[in-house]
């Protein structure tokens, strides 16, 4: 795994309490839409974290204290880091330019992100949620850019699961975004351009994060 610089497209992201980021590009899947439809394609990526690590989810590196593996049927994503966050995404085939789904069931000791519509010129957006409950909705930023709340931190302690596992989904349809945590409704507003169809994680520093599966799936 080759880290690279911080103006770099890839490299383990920075961040403090603006989470100033860059990128981790992988392009292990490339499976691409069927060009004849411009409008929605079908497509499915459903990654398990069972078995071998096919996409290149893992990583070391020990000079920002952060690590990650497949094992027991888990992403693990350690960040021991007190001032640097990490991101990893795949870059898969999804269609982000008309409706999509993307679901995921995490859990952490801190706080930790579902990244959507990532590339190799933009980290995306980040689903955030906390060991409280809270959640909210980050465009990240570059590496030399801070990360913007779009959707400042949340309390949401009617529909999340404190300090244990909770499933977030975030639907493209027909320009809007919804969210949902546990399959419930905390928040939906006008999508925004998205630079391409990366799907990941982001830890903040000082977590330590499982992810138990990955789907994404145009409409």
């Amino acid at each position: 795994m080759k880290w690279k610089s911080l103006g770099s497209i890839a490299g383990i992201l920075i961040s403090g309490s603006l989470f100033f980021a860059s990128c981790v590009q992988k392009n292990y899947y490339n499976v691409q839409p069927d060009p004849g439809n411009n409008t929605n394609t079908a497509y499915y990526f459903d990654e398990e974290f069972n078995g071998a690590d096919d996409y290149g989810w893992s990583f070391t590196a020990a000079a920002d204290s952060a690590y990650a593996s497949i094992s027991g049927g888990s992403y693990q994503y350690v960040d021991y880091s007190a001032l640097r966050s990490s991101m990893t995404f795949v870059t898969t085939g999804a269609d982000v330019h008309n409706n999509f789904t993307v679901t995921t069931r995490v859990r952490s000791n801190n706080v930790i992100g579902l990244i959507f519509g990532a590339s190799a010129t933009s980290n995306g957006y980040a689903f955030y949620i906390d060991t409280a409950g809270n959640y909210a909705l980050y465009q990240q930023g570059n590496g030399v850019n801070a990360s913007i709340p779009i959707i400042p931190f949340t309390q949401d302690t009617l529909y999340a699961h404190k300090n244990d596992w909770n499933t977030l989904e975030l639907d493209q349809a027909n320009g809007v975004w919804t969210g949902f945590i546990n399959g419930t409704q905390v928040f939906t507003m006008a999508a925004r351009a998205l630079g391409g169809p990366g799907f990941g994680y982001k830890i903040l520093p000082g977590t330590v994060g499982y992810a138990d599966y990955l789907t994404v799936k145009n409409n």
